[in-house]
């Protein structure tokens, strides 16, 4: 009984929050927001690569001056 307790439980908690997304109908139809039609969204990954080469970058460059500090 407490098992079939705990599975209602963790259904409600991950699915019920989901059900108003999942049961949206599409709004009226209609052209993309852009034109020509090949609209590639480039900021959002290019910027999160660009920041992950500059902590990449930092801490290359943290080692490499800890480690010549260190044969000093």
């Amino acid at each position: 009984m407490n098992n079939s307790r705990r599975f209602t439980l963790l259904f409600l908690l991950l699915v019920v929050p989901m059900m108003g997304a999942l049961m949206a109908q599409p709004g009226p139809g209609g052209g993309g927001p852009c034109w020509p039609p090949p609209c590639i969204p480039i900021d959002g990954g290019l910027s999160l690569l660009i920041g992950a080469g500059a902590l990449l970058g930092g801490k290359k460059a943290l080692d490499a001056r800890k480690a010549r500090k260190s044969t000093l």
